[in-house]
């Protein structure tokens, strides 16, 4: 009888452990909070899509190439500029480098305001300082990212809009349109450990529009973004963009790491990269054939695997020569790591910068 009871706690405890979580707005930062994520190398070994109910998803050698600490602030811990436009519905913001909302944004300071109410978890807009002018940028209609209590089967929709004129720089335009559902639950593994997760997916078709020094481009794409969220982590563990445009980005929560630059055995390069003249003092070509034409990441990381220039650059079939001015991007010397990533392209060069 003692033997049935063990064996019962056991059994009972085994459940448990592997339970579905339920994810609701205590999950998600709050002011003063302070959160390392690390950006990976992404290869084809993995399929980020696969999913299920108890489903155990294993990215445990993931190769983190550089990492960021973000710390969560107060709407009137940013210029005061920026309050009336956010002080009413924002009550969290964080630092981002806005190359990664729209490439050919300038990379300058910007603030994400966010709101995290017991309903919903949303992007309401951002704030430039552009050459010491702000730039308030705030959505038409909010791009909600979660519903709560978030579970296991949960599905929505949602439009997002946000246009403005850049005051002596030019006009931007972002058109935003999200299926989310929630389609899986289980554990994940990542190099920061294994935890109890939800799994997030977002469909997103999205219209680009930036004018800059009277230059315009607009750009349609398809991108599906993977979030796997824990209770209390603040941020998804692991965050996987895949974008068939711009590329695709895996980002996962972490802890300090020493960074190498070098690149891995199993990273596929596609495409061979050349770099001339190298050293280099003022402007560098980079020379690379593609296979197709594509639109492609521009991006280069200094010694420590941080990202210190990103533009997305269009290529055409066959022989491309870039044109990259080091003298002004590079702000001090030493050896880089230059990256040009794109649908069917990964090619990868060492630039050095002397004194």
């Amino acid at each position: 009888m003692k033997k049935s009871i063990l064996l019962l706690i056991v059994s009972l405890g085994f459940v448990l452990s592997h339970a579905q979580i339920t994810v609701t707005s205590a999950d998600m930062p709050s002011v003063g909070d302070t959160v390392r994520t690390s950006i990976a190398f992404e290869t084809n070994s993995y399929d980020f899509s696969r999913t299920g109910e108890d489903f155990n998803w294993n990215f445990g050698d993931l190769i983190p190439v550089s990492q960021r600490v973000d710390t969560f602030l107060a709407v009137t811990s940013t210029p005061v500029v920026f309050w009336p436009f956010f002080l009413s519905s924002a009550d969290l913001v964080n630092t981002f480098n806005p190359a990664t909302l729209f490439p050919g944004l300038p990379e300058t300071r910007a603030f994400r305001f966010l709101e995290n109410s017991s309903s919903r978890y949303q992007d309401l807009g951002y704030g430039l300082i552009y050459e010491g002018t702000p730039i308030p940028l705030k959505f038409n209609n909010p791009d909600e990212w979660y519903q709560f209590p978030m579970n296991y089967g949960q599905a929505y929709s949602d439009e997002a809009a946000l246009e403005m004129a850049l005051p002596g720089v030019g006009y931007v335009l972002i058109e935003r349109s999200r299926q989310n559902t929630i389609d899986g639950w289980g554990s994940l593994t990542t190099p920061y450990g294994t935890f109890e997760v939800l799994r997030y997916k977002s469909e997103v078709s999205e219209y680009d529009s930036l004018e800059m020094n009277g230059i315009g481009q607009g750009i349609f794409r398809d991108y599906t973004e993977y979030h796997w969220l824990a209770q209390g982590m603040d941020v998804p563990l692991l965050q996987v963009t895949m974008d068939e445009v711009f590329g695709n980005m895996v980002v996962y929560r972490d802890s300090a790491r020493t960074i190498s630059v070098g690149m891995p055995e199993r990273l596929i390069v596609t495409s061979e990269l050349s770099i001339f003249p190298n050293p280099v003092t003022q402007s560098a070509t980079f020379r690379l054939d593609s296979k197709t034409a594509a639109t492609a990441w521009l991006s280069v990381f200094d010694q420590q695997g941080r990202l210190v220039f990103r533009e997305v650059i269009g290529l055409t079939q066959g022989e491309n020569l870039l044109i990259f001015d080091a003298k002004q991007q590079l702000k001090t010397k030493g050896l880089y790591t230059v990256q040009i990533t794109g649908k069917g392209v990964h090619a990868v060069g060492k630039m050095l910068v002397p004194e």
